[in-house]
């Protein structure tokens, strides 16, 4: 659990530092491909990260 801990602050300042410079759209086509290549429980971890839905 620690590992997915880590990641999610990593994720988090990832996103803080590029999320307000994209529209919409952008935002999303982000946010879906970092959840793919995450896999299994990426939806769950990025939304989180990202503080959305």
């Amino acid at each position: 659990m620690r590992l997915v801990e880590g990641l999610e602050e990593v994720l988090a300042a990832k996103f803080a530092a590029i999320l307000p410079h994209l529209d919409e759209r952008q935002r999303r086509l982000l946010l879906g491909a970092e959840a793919r290549v995450l896999g299994h429980g990426g939806i769950r971890l990025v939304a989180r990260a990202a503080e959305v839905g």
